[in-house]
């Protein structure tokens, strides 16, 4: 019976059980496949309620597992390995991508070392002579290029998966690949080897190349494929869509560089474009492919409930064991966390997230609007904007991360934390969306031209005078500014401005104090930094109309230093310019709180952990323990019908208090749905 066709964009939306099942397996190992049983590899997988798994056509090592005539089938697998987990797949209905690495392949850079990516300084991207890693193939290589694609093509046609899942889409190191062939095309283009900006932009322009290259291809087979290019979900990936029909956030947040913030943050931008997304976890107590390590049922549930509030499905990454049997333990503890997310389904399908502010990402220059690399190389995750999610997620208000090009309208507040560009077409974007009622808050540099010394955001209150000398610096803060904290100079650990307020309506709040200098070799006091001296005659923060500008790095400095006074600035910020948030919450820092739309109802996440520092770099989630009684303030348009607990299905009584329902929940162990009919 042939399959019913459904749309990459349908999958998405109605499968939200994924599974990313890694098998990158040395050509060492002789007993590939050895305890591969297909009815027990299928029916763990539905036992466990998993609707979607990525297998396997091609791994790292650069080893097939099927029986290929394009590239090399590993040589400790005896059969068809991935045909056989497909047909297992399909007699449940769980959909099966498969997986082929692109730009990583030891096998074919053992082969052919000049195929490998060359930094710089002319070494290859590969393994040192003592080292255990990776070896990073040139896109620029046609040869290379074809072998990738003649495998991607080889598998749609053997096997008629829902599509292909391509890894490691990632630049060469900056300013890009100084192979042969590069250095070639770079001649060729007529730009000099040391011109790292044209590079870098020609790195760029090889990825759009080999990714659309083999999207067509893919496409050829089969128009409607699921197609996915990893390391592609980047500040530009707006400019990507074409290749991507969804968009999965890959996000380890017990591995240093990702964390408990990267999902939140990364989820916040991808809900602004036209493509469904996945939060992409894995079972692993550390990162990729570390058997033996396994989160506890309390990690997987409170990243069920982070990923559920953002608006995305949830995939769950393992590592098949070279023998191809599936670890039972895994999949009780995969099983318990897909039961939660399933009954949870019904509230979850189709809902889309709500935001009234909107963390800007403004670009290094006026004129740019892109920026390339992996999420690690871009701007995307620079400390500022960091620190202005955590601070928002903190504060529990309802936040998106938006590009200059994206769509301004659903905003009442945008934030512009600490330093970029601005250029004419921003600033009549801005200047139309105040015009319309909105508020911006910024910081520091952001929108700064320091040619000429101005800030290019329409309606700011604030003259740029001079950067200033002093860091720290300290603030002393009025009544509005400083509301919830006691008097006494705050300390700005981070760089800072020094602006006068303008003529025509600006007020200025509180003033920047000096220290007696600034700790170096020449003159230090104490341990730490010199104590506050002079008060300076210029403002912490000012505010004209609906603009308040903050001089110091004020997100920069929390996401570096955590600083409680910080965020309570920026609440306070907040609180004069969107006097009646979405949702208000008596609840710890911790919890975090998102508010969905769906079929005509508001459905509140709350996910409630407590994070454990269990070494010096990263924090683990053991044990959930319930918060309860959290007090709930919720802005709807009229007053509902019902409102109760989900999945429980459980009536809470509420009040009306002006445009809010007023309810509070129980308890919440790990995720809790209110839903407001």
């Amino acid at each position: 019976m042939a399959r019913k066709v459904i749309t990459p964009a349908q999958i998405c939306e109605q499968r939200l059980r994924w599974v990313h099942l890694d098998f990158h397996t040395s050509e060492l190992i002789k007993d590939v496949g050895t305890e591969f049983d297909p009815d027990e590899f299928g029916s763990t997988l539905n036992k466990a309620r998993v609707n979607l798994i990525t297998l396997f056509g091609k791994c790292h090592h650069g080893m097939s597992y099927y029986p290929t005539k394009t590239g090399t089938m590993h040589p400790g697998l005896k059969f068809d390995l991935l045909g056989k987990q497909i047909k297992a797949c399909r007699k449940y209905n769980i959909a099966t991508p498969v997986y082929v690495s692109v730009k990583v392949d030891v096998h074919m850079g053992r082969q052919n070392l000049g195929w490998v990516n060359r930094t710089k300084d002319g070494r290859p991207w590969c393994p040192s002579p003592m080292e255990a890693a990776w070896y990073n193939m040139c896109m620029n290589n046609p040869e290379y290029y074809k072998y990738v694609e003649d495998q991607a093509v080889e598998i749609m046609k053997r096997y008629d998966p829902e599509g292909i899942w391509f890894d490691m889409c990632y630049p060469a190191p900056y300013p890009g690949c100084f192979c042969q062939r590069c250095l070639e095309r770079m001649d060729k283009e007529g730009f000099d080897r040391n011109d790292d900006a044209k590079h870098w932009d020609m790195e760029y322009r090889i990825i759009r190349e080999y990714t659309r290259e083999l999207a067509k291809a893919v496409r050829r087979i089969k128009p409607n494929a699921m197609l996915f290019f990893n390391s592609r979900v980047t500040p530009n990936v707006r400019n990507e869509l074409d290749v991507l029909t969804h968009l999965e956030i890959e996000s380890l947040p017990t591995v240093p560089g990702w964390g408990y913030l990267f999902f939140p943050f990364m989820a916040r931008m991808c809900r602004t474009l036209n493509r469904r997304y996945v939060g992409q976890t894995a079972r692993f107590h550390k990162s990729w492919g570390d058997f033996g390590g396994l989160k506890t049922e309390d990690q997987l549930e409170y990243e069920m409930g982070a990923i559920l509030g953002a608006g995305a499905g949830m995939g769950i990454g393992d590592q098949l064991h070279p023998r191809g049997k599936l670890n039972k333990g895994v999949y009780e503890i995969v099983g318990a966390t897909y039961k939660k997310l399933e009954e949870r389904e019904p509230w979850c399908v189709g809902a889309k997230a709500i935001a009234e502010i909107a963390v800007l990402m403004l670009p290094d220059k006026p004129d740019a609007s892109v920026e390339i690399g992996s999420p690690w190389e871009g701007m995307l995750f620079n400390d500022s904007r960091f620190g202005a999610g955590a601070m928002l997620q903190e504060l529990k208000h309802q936040w998106n991360v938006e590009s200059t090009e994206g769509n301004f309208d659903q905003y009442k507040v945008l934030v512009l934390p600490d330093k970029g560009a601005c250029g004419p077409a921003l600033r009549k974007k801005l200047s139309a969306f105040l015009l319309k009622g909105g508020s911006v808050i910024l910081s520091h540099e952001a929108t700064l031209d320091k040619n000429t010394g101005k800030f290019a955001c329409p309606g700011i209150g604030a003259k740029y005078v001079k950067p200033c000398e002093f860091i720290p610096s300290f603030m002393k803060l009025d009544t509005a500014l400083g509301k919830g904290l006691v008097q006494t100079p705050w300390a700005m650990y981070e760089e800072s401005s020094l602006v006068k307020k303008t003529a025509g309506g600006a007020k200025s709040m509180g003033n920047v104090c000096s220290s007696y200098f600034n700790r170096d070799y020449r003159h230090f006091c104490s341990h730490f930094q010199s104590p506050p001296d002079k008060t300076l005659p210029y403002p912490v923060a000012v505010q004209k109309g609906r603009v308040i500008y903050i001089y110091g790095s004020i997100f920069k400095g929390y996401h570096l230093h955590g600083y409680h006074a910080y965020k309570t600035i920026f609440a306070n910020a907040l609180n004069m310019l969107l006097k009646e948030p979405l949702i208000r919450a008596n609840a710890p820092a911790s919890m975090e709180i998102d508010v969905l739309k769906q079929k005509g109802r508001l459905v509140v996440h709350l996910v409630n952990f407590q994070p454990q520092r269990r070494h010096g770099i990263m924090e683990y989630i053991e044990t959930i323990y319930p918060v309860r009684d959290v007090l709930l303030h919720i802005r709807t348009a009229k007053k509902p019908s019902r409102v109760y607990l989900a999945p429980q299905e459980i009536d809470i009584p509420f009040e009306m208090a002006g445009n809010c329902a007023v309810v509070s929940v129980p308890e919440v162990r790990g995720h809790q749905m209110v839903v407001l009919e």
